[in-house]
């Protein structure tokens, strides 16, 4: 059969790759589900994740030989827009006349410039893109004309027009679960290290979209601040295909609202545990949407692992970045976590815009004062599309006065990890654990090593990553 488009994931770029918790090679959600929905709409579709090739090179040149596709859609962050672009340049190396759509966090974040700096890309889907592709598809066939069509981006007469955004799918139980079936599914799974499954196969899964938190240094602009959440039956329905179906037992919720009070996480639990549904899973939350009650319940229905976004040891970079939580509340949920048999991660950045050597010292001092079972620093870069990239943009904010040095911010990222994962209760507590599951933690403290030393070496063989201005000295990009 012929294939209408070939969805095409990029490989990482070079900010993922710096990492220190290495993610893996993760579930493509957001790709899968543009399959699915397409293939609902009577368009046929394959997808290559490039991140699961031995050659991708290769790969992308057989695959494009082989099935021609009159059309081809890139997903790609900001991290991997690089890539994007290489993967598209070959494409038309190969033939000329295949039409190339870029889509994904950067492209909605920045249309315009991204359609100015990379002239490989003929089209950008921006916003929420299984009807705005599904649309653009339609019009690509039937040999209509695509200038009106929502959710894109195109140049006319050489300069870009952005169209409105196409509106949100209201009832997301309408959208076909992810085609996992397009994808070798149980070779994907995070890094050990990560802590972000519990046993193989693994796999990602949504219960919606949106986030109503307004934090200055994230990005909303996909899915925005308006939030949507799919019915209870549809998500115990994936859950249950993917057992049946795939033998997959162990979930990563990649939502940022799985605890969030709109959603009837206790109904939720409740089910699991009376459908005897024997299966682990792991979640991001909030410092300020958990209690005792539900970390319990959480626990009891399979939950192994939560993820807390702290961000900072100060009020005041909580206020700086409205956050929306207190130091307080983050206390509150480790403790509470660690209290019920939870594992928990903290998630720390430093240097955004106000912060001090001080305030960021103190966000170490807060980390090891909290001590969940395992922590992340990040060294702060400004998003683009997120308020603080925006503000930067506009000259509201001046790195040079306003901000740390990057290389400086970076070094106490090293600093952290370092007095983090060094400490004595840290390393008595993987030994415990390490009696406990010699087989699982064995593979995780062994990978969790590889990860901090190739980090750390390659921090002292690498400068850090700079600001670099886009060709029009107004927009920062990492």
């Amino acid at each position: 059969m012929k294939t209408d488009v070939l969805l095409i994931h990029p490989l990482y770029g070079e900010e993922t790759e710096q990492r220190i918790f290495q993610p893996g090679i993760e579930f493509p959600i957001s790709l899968l589900y543009l399959s699915a929905y397409l293939e609902k709409e009577g368009i046929t579709n394959d997808v290559l994740d490039l991140r699961m090739e031995h050659d991708p090179e290769r790969a992308l040149h057989d695959q494009i030989q082989t099935e021609k596709p009159p059309v081809v859609a890139i997903t790609a962050s900001t991290a991997a827009i690089e890539n994007a672009a290489k993967v598209a340049a070959q494409i038309k190396a190969i033939d000329q006349e295949i039409v190339i759509a870029i889509g994904g966090w950067h492209a909605s974040a920045l249309p315009e410039e991204t359609l100015k700096k990379y002239p490989q890309f003929d089209y950008l889907i921006h916003g929420e893109g299984e009807v705005a592709l599904t649309n653009f598809m339609k019009c690509i066939g039937g040999g209509s004309s695509t200038a009106g069509c929502k959710g894109l981006a195109l140049r006319v007469n050489g300069e870009v027009q952005i169209n409105p955004r196409e509106e949100f799918i209201s009832n997301l139980d309408e959208i076909p679960f992810p085609a996992r079936h397009k994808v070798p599914i149980t070779k994907y799974h995070p890094k050990p290290g990560t802590r972000n499954y519990l046993r193989l196969p693994s796999t990602g899964i949504l219960v919606g979209r949106g986030c109503p938190y307004r934090c200055l240094f994230c990005y909303k602009g996909v899915w925005e601040t308006s939030i949507r959440f799919r019915s209870l039956e549809n998500v115990l329905e994936e859950l249950e295909m993917c057992i049946d179906q795939f033998g997959i037992r162990d979930f990563r919720f990649y939502d940022d609202t799985v605890t969030s009070p709109r959603w009837d996480l206790k109904r939720f639990c409740e089910a699991i545990i009376n459908r005897k549904l024997d299966i682990g899973w792991n979640c991001w939350s909030r410092v300020n949407d958990v209690d005792e009650e539900k970390l319990r319940l959480m626990k009891k229905a399979g939950c192994y692992h939560i993820k807390f976004g702290i961000e900072f040891g100060t009020e005041k970079a909580l206020r700086l970045a409205r956050k929306g939580a207190t130091l307080d509340q983050a206390r509150s949920a480790v403790a509470l976590a660690k209290k019920v048999g939870l594992e928990c991660k903290g998630s720390f950045i430093f240097g955004i815009p106000g912060e001090t050597l001080e305030d960021c010292h103190k966000t170490i001092d807060f980390a090891l004062e909290v001590s969940p079972h395992f922590a992340t620093f990040y060294a702060f870069d400004p998003i683009p599309g997120s308020p603080f990239y925006r503000r930067i943009a506009q000259r509201e904010i001046d790195p040079k006065r306003d901000m740390l040095p990057r290389d400086i911010a970076q070094d106490l990222a090293n600093e952290a990890y370092k007095t983090f994962y060094f400490r004595p209760v840290f390393i008595l507590q993987r030994l415990k654990s390490l009696a406990l599951h010699p087989k699982r933690e064995g593979l995780m403290l062994l990978n969790g090593a590889v990860m901090v030393v190739t980090y750390l070496l390659r921090r002292v063989t690498k400068t850090s990553m700079p600001f670099r201005r886009q060709d029009s000295g107004e927009q920062w990009i990492i």
